[in-house]
């Protein structure tokens, strides 16, 4: 992965400046440069290291399991988020939480008013944010993939109702990020660039009964 080397926010406006392909401090780069040694290199996009780690454990008529996943060793790009204007429909990422707003402020890109995006004369300084050093995230997590727990009707109680065997079971899967990079702000590291209408696994929770006849 390669990013736009962002440097500083205008103190004026909340316009972000970057290295430019000419070796320029500026608000316009130009994408489609064949020059690409302004860039900066982030790291590897795919993961150097996967696994997991899983654990059972059994008393009297209980069971438990636990299933532990991890990735480490490389980058991911943020979810593009930012544009010279908005709509209503697409200016609610969190990142606009920590928004410049007045002179002198940090965080992240302001919103510009209509006078201040006509002063940028065509350039698109917040697309190239979007691919910026800012824009950035250590891709490594740690998942609670999957527990379980299980419970086995006693002999007698089963040979009441008629059964050889019964037991019940609860199982939830991709329950939580353990750990993930502060800088994801919710984005989830499994999923990057997963394109199309693709959306990370959800929360799902299974209750079973199983009965021997």
């Amino acid at each position: 992965m390669y990013s736009i080397d962002f440097q500083k926010l205008s103190a004026d406006n909340g316009v972000p400046f970057f290295i430019n392909e000419a070796g320029e401090l500026s608000n316009d780069v130009y994408l489609q440069s064949t020059i690409t040694d302004y860039l900066k290199y982030e790291g590897p996009i795919d993961p150097l290291f996967n696994g997991g780690f899983y654990n059972s454990f059994n008393y009297k008529n209980f069971t438990a399991s636990v299933l532990l996943t991890f990735s480490a060793g490389n980058k991911v790009r943020l979810n593009p988020a930012y544009k010279n204007v908005y709509s209503d429909l697409d200016a609610t990422p969190n990142d606009f939480l920590n928004r410049f707003l007045f002179y002198g402020d940090s965080g992240t890109p302001s919103i510009l008013d209509p006078r201040n995006r006509t002063a940028l004369n065509g350039a698109y300084p917040y697309n190239a944010y979007n691919y910026s050093t800012e824009r950035v995230a250590d891709g490594g997590f740690v998942r609670l993939k999957s527990i379980s727990f299980g419970y086995t009707l006693p002999k007698e109680t089963i040979n009441r109702i008629g059964f050889k065997t019964a037991s019940l079971n609860v199982v939830g899967n991709n329950l939580f990020l353990i750990y993930s990079d502060k800088k994801l702000n919710g984005q989830d590291p499994e999923f990057f660039s997963s394109g199309g209408v693709a959306l990370p696994i959800p929360q799902q929770f299974t209750l079973s009964l199983k009965v021997g006849l």
